[in-house]
């Protein structure tokens, strides 16, 4: 660069004269045409390369996903999820739509999980039902717990309230709890919970408001089998009926329930469910309902209670007419 006689900067063409000029022009013009041609060249030899390696970098990417997938798995064997933590289970298995539940006196026996609150029933019968309830949830895929009682000051027919508490708090996925007594056969396993009793509440709009799922027998609401929604709703009323403040004189928890159901100030009616007693919970032919043909159990019938079988002596005749139906 140089200045010219008025002070103002002059490029380098103006040094050569006008011929040289148009030469080194000419030869830049040449020079920006042929990197122009290498480069469309080049990039019409790459992309056959590029179009190649599509594939691998999909199998590259799918790789990567798995790895982290079985890192996560691998984590969590190691560092537990906090549900993993309550429960025990990995939590990809925490996606039970359905958690049937259970109490039994001393839940430390059984290497499984339910919830029931019976505590004087033959040991061979509490485990051949358990088998019989966990063989159940294997079948559709639902979770099995088995809880123990925890508050031995109450009859213990009120352990179904905490243990379902428990359940709902450490399974959040599961949308239902079916709670079963211990001394509760399903003697017709062919019956699938979501595919006939929840099939309506799934797609009607009318059941929408519906928490509970329950029978009637001869004396009002039977709680040894039920369908409870796991929802803010089912929470508070159960924590309501738990209240020692509220109802420390009711000896049972059905007996509660049933007070609030049938008080018109409080809107718990609505939110039930009345099923026949058969659909979830049938009475043995010796029961205090007698032989009403809307309790007692017959052959087909998804559930049977052998309750007070220990008091008649006749639990052995009782089981072996069940056990038969299953074969």
């Amino acid at each position: 660069m140089m200045l010219n006689g008025d002070g103002l900067m002059v490029g380098y063409s103006f040094i050569y004269g006008e011929e040289e000029n148009n030469e080194v022009i000419g030869s830049l013009d040449l020079k920006i045409e042929r990197e122009r041609e290498n480069y469309i060249e080049c990039m019409k030899k790459r992309s056959p390369i590029q179009s190649k390696q599509r594939p691998e970098l999909f199998y590259c990417a799918l790789i990567f996903v798995v790895a982290v997938f079985i890192s996560f798995i691998l984590l969590d064997l190691i560092y537990p999820f906090p549900e993993s933590i309550i429960s025990g289970d990995p939590w990809w298995k925490h996606n039970h739509r359905i958690t049937i539940v259970t109490v039994i006196n001393n839940v430390n026996d059984i290497d499984i999980a339910m919830v029931d609150t019976e505590k004087e029933v033959n040991n061979n019968n509490i485990s051949t039902s358990i088998r019989n309830k966990k063989n159940y949830a294997e079948k559709y895929g639902y979770k099995f717990v088995i809880k123990g009682i925890e508050d031995w000051d109450r009859e213990p027919s009120w352990a179904n309230i905490p243990a379902l508490l428990k359940s709902m708090n450490e399974y959040p996925n599961s949308d239902w709890l079916w709670w079963i007594d211990s001394n509760l056969f399903i003697s017709n396993p062919s019956i699938s919970l979501t595919s006939t009793i929840l099939h309506d509440i799934t797609l009607s709009p009318e059941y929408d408001n519906k928490e509970i799922i329950i029978g009637n027998d001869c004396f009002g609401i039977n709680t040894a089998s039920f369908l409870i929604h796991n929802s803010h709703w089912s929470r508070k009323f159960l924590k309501t009926v738990y209240n020692p403040r509220l109802f420390k004189d009711f000896k049972y928890e059905e007996t509660v329930m049933q007070a609030l159901i049938d008080f018109e100030d409080i809107e718990v009616g609505s939110r039930i469910l009345f099923v026949p007693l058969r659909t979830l919970n049938s009475l043995p032919l010796n029961s205090s309902c007698g032989n009403d043909y809307r309790y007692k159990w017959h052959k087909g019938d998804f559930v049977v209670n052998l309750a007070g079988c220990e008091v008649q002596k006749d639990c052995e005749n009782r089981f072996k007419e069940v056990m038969d139906c299953l074969k």
